[in-house]
């Protein structure tokens, strides 16, 4: 006779079957939102954010999981029986599908438990599981950090599940349709045989009032747009407008600025964001105006771009708890003001962040920062595992959107060189330019049909702004505004300066005396961009980036001749400097796999060589030319190493961001760049070589990832390109 198990003696038996005793009136489960925080052994729990941490390990937990997790963690004597728990969380009665859900479950918490051991979900008599906290066990370590995504289940599957005798039948066959049907559309988009939304055959202005005009929304019928617009006299809110060329009429009063406006799908509300001095809200409004509902806050530098569930029941934006936190990306629940956790960024990390979601209501794009200045699109799949990784150039985005089908994105990015607006397909192919304009583009947004797309064009104008560094509060630019310039660098002699102008419509390198007097231009070649100017030290050559085509290249232009010169054809290359003794030119290139530090000969002719191996973009040498210090673009800090290849590579400073890696010059014994604290703005700053002690400056508030940032030649003030106020309209493309 085979003995019983465990679970046998569990329970009572007649004629095979177990007997169970029927279960009285039993209390719902814990409404998360009014547990607080606790913690399990290595783990903390955080049921309003549907998540549990143990050092950088962040799991999103489903509402049914995290509803098994609250009743077990009760704990109360002998465990929790399995038909109540499975009645608590998923209702009375039992069939096979309930079973399945609450084993997948306890599932999905044995093996998070499981990591360290100081958890563990055991079997108890009477068919119960009781929840046992001891210490960790020593010969188990840490998992890497594992970006498991929120479940998500629409009605229309959780109905088939629900089903009966047919049930396998019905999701059989579904799942070979909906999978044939998938393949047929991504064959044909990717092939090119339909068009799912084509070129741009026309842009026209739509909102061009003095101010900034943002964040555009389209109305789910395509026939109105919602939009933040802060005016000159500062205010900032929201205002509709009729397409194609009503009125601004005002949405929005009272205090704060409004912004990050999105229409729900129903076109019933309109959610936006109110930033005050010390709180941000999550609000919606009615079209029409009238009573504003809370959902939610965006504090801690949280908020921006929102997005919509399909069936507008729920909002997905930008959420953070606390500054020393990631940013995630959350769901809220209109109904109820229930938050979901929908991402997991690995702690230390910037985060998540500008939430889209295609009109099939299943994939959801968001960009991941891993240091700022280093970013890349994900994808979501809701409904699976992890999230997948579109891009990997690191290359932020200012907005992206969806086009019909959920097979393609209009991504605004700098990619390239060019501030403009792209194609990305999900299959991984390299992004086609969609509209590019002597201007950065901004902020997509398409109608529900992909015919109208609206963006957002930034005028910018720059200053070259002076910063004492004797204690003094103001002083004259050493360039007043006019146009967006940037990049300024002195001559080795100290007696001219080289900087970025776009005046007369074109991007150029314009010198100018430092006495004073009226720049001239230094190139004449047709560029797309130009950033970052390095002289050589004899002050004959000025090397630089440039943009053509989408390729970014360094060129070099002789002073005295303005010959131009090509000095890299790989399209991927940026970043310029010369050696000490004029005799290499460093450039940073994404020739092979990532962002590498190369050099090659100046200015003899010569093969490049690869200086770094770990990740490299822009470098600089010290004042004696034996060491290299450099910037790298996948995570923050300052580096160096000896300038030959090979060689360790060290860690000096983890303050640089690499964002900044325009921002930064060695000038002595001393590199300067800015700081960029969580909150706040960048504050100047310099770093000794001397002792490797730091010293913070004044702020930099409207410094730009190019602005560019060096010392004046008497030693008494860093200058830098300092941004006006933008004049920012939006503009409406028809593509066909």
């Amino acid at each position: 006779m085979k003995p019983p198990t465990f679970l046998d003696l569990g329970r009572r038996k007649q004629f095979g079957r177990p007997v169970r005793k029927p279960l009285g009136p039993l209390p719902p489960p814990p409404d998360p939102a009014g547990v607080p925080d606790f913690e399990l052994a290595t783990w903390r729990v955080r049921p309003s954010l549907a998540r549990m941490t143990r050092a950088d390990r962040i799991l999103a937990l489903d509402a049914q999981t995290l509803a098994v997790l609250l009743i077990l963690a009760e704990r109360p004597p002998g465990g929790v029986n399995r038909d109540e728990l499975m009645a608590r969380v998923l209702g009375p009665g039992e069939d096979q599908d309930k079973r399945d859900k609450l084993r997948r479950s306890l599932s999905f918490l044995r093996r998070a438990f499981s990591e360290d051991g100081s958890v563990r979900i055991v079997n108890a008599p009477g068919d119960s599981f009781v929840l046992e906290v001891g210490p960790p066990q020593a010969d188990r370590g840490l998992r890497p950090a594992g970006p498991d995504v929120l479940l998500d289940n629409p009605p229309a599957i959780g109905n088939w599940l629900r089903r009966g005798k047919r049930r396998g039948l019905a999701i059989g066959v579904a799942t070979v349709v909906v999978f044939g049907i998938t393949i047929a559309l991504v064959w044909i988009s990717n092939r090119g045989q339909v068009v799912l939304s084509g070129r741009v055959a026309a842009v026209a202005p739509f909102a061009t009032e003095p101010g900034a005009k943002r964040s555009p929304s389209f109305s789910p019928d395509g026939r109105q747009l919602v939009y933040s617009w802060r005016q000159p006299d500062g205010t900032q809110k929201l205002y509709l407008r009729a397409l194609p060329a009503g009125a601004p009429r005002p949405l929005t009063t009272g205090g704060g600025d409004d912004a990050y406006p999105a229409w729900s799908p129903k076109g019933d509300l309109i959610a936006f964001q109110r930033r005050s001095e010390t709180t941000c809200a999550v609000l919606a409004i009615p079209p029409a105006g009238g009573e504003m509902r809370l959902l939610g806050d965006c504090d801690f530098g949280g908020g921006g771009p929102m997005t919509w569930t399909r069936d507008g029941a729920a909002l997905i934006y930008t959420h953070r708890t606390a500054w020393n936190l990631a940013t995630q990306i959350v769901s809220v629940s209109v109904a109820d003001l229930r938050m979901i956790g929908v991402t997991n960024p690995t702690v230390g990390m910037p985060g998540d962040s500008q939430p889209t979601l295609a009109t099939t209501g299943r994939r959801l794009a968001i960009e991941r920062t891993r240091a700022p200045g280093a970013a890349d699109l994900m994808l979501l799949e809701l409904g699976g595992v992890a999230p997948e990784r579109l891009t990997r150039d690191g290359v932020p985005t200012a907005g992206m959107v969806w086009e019909p089908g959920g097979f393609r994105l209009i991504v605004a990015s700098p990619r390239g060189g060019r501030d403009a607006l792209w194609r990305s397909r999900v299959n991984g192919s390299a992004p086609e330019l969609l509209l590019a304009g002597p201007d950065p583009l901004r902020a997509p947004a398409l109608t529900g049909d992909g015919r109208t797309l609206a963006f957002e064009r930034w005028h910018l104008v720059t200053r070259l702004a002076r910063l004492p560094l004797a204690g003094a509060d103001e002083a004259p630019p050493w360039r007043e505004g006019g146009a967006f310039e940037r990049g300024l660098r002195f001559s080795p002699d100290g007696r001219q300066a080289v900087f970025v102008s776009n005046r007369g419509g074109r991007e150029a390198l314009w010198l100018a005396p430092t006495a004073g007097g009226e720049p001239t231009a230094l190139t004449q070649g047709h560029y797309d961009y130009l950033e970052t100017p390095r002289w050589s030290p004899d002050g004959r050559f000025v090397a630089f980036t440039a943009a053509i085509d989408q390729r970014l290249d360094v060129w070099v232009v002789d002073v005295g001749t303005r010959e131009e010169r090509r000095a890299t054809d790989d399209g991927a290359s940026r970043a310029p400097s010369f050696s000490r003794d004029g005799r290499f030119l460093y450039v940073g290139s994404a020739r092979g796999r990532g962002w590498q530090i190369w050099r090659r000969p100046w200015p003899a002719e010569g093969s490049a060589v690869q200086v770094t191996t770990e990740g490299g973009l822009a470098a600089l040498e010290s004042a004696s030319g034996s060491v290299l210090y450099y910037v790298r673009a996948d995570r923050r800090g300052l580096w160096q190493r000896d300038r030959e290849p090979g060689g360790d590579e060290v860690l000096i400073s983890p303050e640089v961001s690499p964002i900044d890696y325009r921002n930064w010059d060695v000038v002595g014994e001393a590199i300067w760049f800015p700081v960029r604290p969580v909150e706040g703005v960048p504050l100047l700053a310099r770093f000794s070589l001397l002792d490797a002690r730091l010293t913070r400056f004044g702020p930099l508030p409207d410094l730009l990832p190019d602005s560019g940032l060096t010392l004046a030649p008497d030693g008494r003030a860093a200058i830098a390109a300092a941004a006006l106020p933008a004049e920012v309209d939006l503009e409406l493309a028809t593509l066909e």
